[in-house]
């Protein structure tokens, strides 16, 4: 299975994974035109795509949906809760997708499982092809025991690393944002990014993708230390950015 992340960050989500000739995308953030400028940044061009899964309605996840269904129809999966949100979207294929059922399309198996965070269903996905497992996480204000054995297993995790919590406390933002962020269902810190991943690194993982990072209450050298200083070294620990693409990963 091949993972390529094309955005990660508040301005916009979209990852691309490749199982032999099929092609899954996890969100669409970002503009048609921007998702084929990241995927000619890595060598690639946007493939036929065997379907669109979206974690949750926020359009930093789904302001480029309508219009790449327009270019490339594709069967759009998202959570009952999520599809109230996007109503007004004209899409010709819409799937509703449960939490724990198992979908399978042209060799990928996804699942879904709830996740806490300020939107109405959102969720978090499984994703298994070719005898290897991904787990992909990227918008969660906490951390229960539900995530933690969805997690288990996955050979690779891309989680979310939002901020650092003293830099958000002492950062420009108003209060209420400071507030909504550091809750239970805003996004997660450095240390409980690194804190989960360390709880799991034993269950067979292997490499860890640091993700949805702020630019404002956050660096990618905060948030990398974070995660390595717990980890130690038998993890592969990656960095996404919102200004480019990468990482791209086979696994």
């Amino acid at each position: 299975m091949k993972v390529s992340v094309l955005a990660s960050g508040s301005r916009g989500n979209a990852i691309l994974l490749r199982s032999g000739r099929h092609s899954l995308l996890m969100d669409c953030g970002i503009s048609v035109r921007k998702l084929k400028i990241r995927l000619e940044q890595m060598g690639e061009e946007l493939p036929r795509l065997e379907a669109i899964f979206v974690s949750h309605e926020h359009t930093d996840h789904t302001c480029g949906l309508e219009h790449l269904c327009e270019k490339m129809p594709a069967p759009v999966f998202a959570t009952e809760g999520t599809w109230e949100k996007m109503s007004a979207l004209n899409l010709d294929a819409k799937e509703k997708l449960r939490c724990g059922d198992k979908i399978k399309l042209k060799g990928f198996v996804v699942q879904a499982f709830r996740v806490p965070h300020d939107a109405n269903e959102p969720v978090g996905f499984l994703i298994e092809a070719e005898e290897k497992k991904m787990a992909l996480v990227t918008d969660l204000g906490s951390v229960n025991g539900l995530i933690r054995e969805r997690l288990k297993g996955a050979n690779l995790v891309i989680l979310e690393s939002n901020h650092d919590p003293e830099l958000l406390r002492n950062g420009r933002y108003p209060w209420p944002l400071k507030q909504r962020i550091l809750g239970k269902y805003g996004h997660l810190s450095n240390q409980d990014c690194a804190s989960l991943l360390t709880g799991i690194q034993s269950c067979g993982l292997s490499w860890a993708v640091l993700a949805h990072l702020s630019d404002d209450n956050n660096t990618p050298e905060l948030a990398f230390q974070t995660s390595r200083e717990l980890l130690g070294g038998q993890v592969k620990l990656f960095l996404t950015s919102q200004k480019q693409a990468g990482p791209k990963l086979e696994i």
